[in-house]
């Protein structure tokens, strides 16, 4: 199946969700000298395969050879980033820093580069969203993509944990680089 396809078949929220998440991407892209159309693709892709069932996901992963740990396999939705970025890679559509952002646009990750970092703040600050410190920390990340993308991380890890939920280790690794960036 065709990518434009699998955008296709997205829920018209999604599809929603997904334009304002391209929008924002633009944004950080122009303040932050990233590549306009690698930003755009970064957002159009993050979420295709977000409304794909879990065992479904785990099947797409199977099948398309990826590797997971137990977070995954306990929570497959966590499996929508890297099954995406895989799609866009065996299409051969977009580089490996678009690949990465998508991959790790859920849960972070230590080392990510500017394009990654972007497409994570991006898209826990769509304006769809809707949380009191969400304008905030778009603006925040207009003029500072390392302190939006720490301070996103921040609220993010509160809103774990008033749901009892654990972070993945990979923003767990992607916090602590934040800590010792602002000691």
């Amino acid at each position: 199946m065709v990518l434009e396809e699998r955008f296709r078949q997205l829920t018209a929220h999604r599809q929603a969700h997904i334009e304002r998440v391209m929008v924002v991407m633009e944004a950080l892209a122009e303040a932050h000298q990233l590549d306009r159309q690698e930003a755009r693709l970064a957002g159009w892709g993050h979420d295709l395969a977000r409304e794909w069932a879990r065992p479904q996901l785990l099947d797409e992963a199977r099948r398309l050879g990826l590797r997971w740990g137990p977070w995954e396999e306990q929570e497959p939705l966590l499996l929508h980033g890297p099954v995406a970025a895989a799609w866009l890679q065996r299409a051969g559509v977009g580089t490996p820093e678009v690949w990465e952002a998508i991959h790790y646009h859920t849960t972070a990750g230590p080392s990510l580069g500017k394009l990654a970092r972007a497409l994570f703040v991006a898209d826990g600050v769509e304006p769809g969203r809707q949380y009191p410190e969400r304008e905030t920390l778009y603006q925040q990340a207009l003029r500072d993509l390392d302190a939006g993308y720490c301070a996103v991380l921040a609220s993010t890890l509160r809103y774990l944990q008033t749901r009892n939920l654990a972070p993945h280790p990979d923003m767990l690794a992607a916090w602590a680089q934040c800590q010792a960036r602002d000691p």
